[in-house]
């Protein structure tokens, strides 16, 4: 993969190549992101504003985080722009706050996994359609995470992104996202041995 600072020191020269293989890696991720703050209807709205403010400033980005996070930063500062017009913009010191702890135990202080769960291996038919609702559920339920909690783990999971990234992305303490991160795979986890046990979701 191309190295990072020629890649934007590519866009600053305005190559379209480079604004081609950037919106390649990144675009997917920055709708996915968009998608719990905005809706689906929204999300890719979010990624074309993010693409047109990234790119109008790309001279003055000074590479100090990584390019993905700051892309992230504008998607969401894009995102909440269109929350506020919609009139249903949540505050951020709302955050982290959530009474329940479904399986606590599973993890320890640093939000990783105790034990791990074990790996499923598909080959019937009826495996792989367990397998298929297994993802729909996992879709429906990520779209119930409070979304403090939902950003943070598709920011992590699906983006790839490091906590020290979420945390200049979101402008929270990198141990507030740990948190948020530990409590959105709680939940699922507890989704997940719901389906195991019941085979509902």
């Amino acid at each position: 993969m191309e190295d990072e600072q020629e890649l934007i020191k590519r866009l600053r020269e305005g190559d379209s190549n480079a604004l081609e293989a950037v919106i390649k890696l990144h675009h997917a991720f920055l709708v996915a992101m968009a998608i719990p703050l905005v809706g689906p209807e929204s999300a890719h709205d979010v990624a074309q504003e993010t693409w047109l403010r990234a790119l109008a400033g790309i001279k003055k980005f000074e590479g100090r985080a990584k390019l993905r996070t700051w892309l992230a930063r504008i998607a969401i500062n894009e995102a909440h722009a269109i929350r506020r017009k919609r009139g249903r913009e949540v505050p951020l010191d709302s955050w982290g706050i959530d009474a329940s702890s479904p399986i606590s135990q599973h993890f320890n202080e640093q939000g990783d996994w105790q034990t791990p769960p074990s790996q499923w291996h598909h080959e019937s038919p009826e495996e792989l359609l367990t397998e298929a609702e297994l993802h729909a559920c996992i879709r429906k339920h990520l779209r119930m995470l409070p979304g403090d909690q939902q950003i943070v783990v598709l920011m992590h999971e699906l983006g790839g992104l490091d906590y020290d990234e979420i945390a200049q992305a979101l402008g929270l303490a990198e141990g507030n996202i740990r948190v948020l991160l530990h409590r959105g795979r709680q939940r699922m986890q507890a989704m997940l041995n719901h389906f195991q046990e019941e085979g509902t979701c």
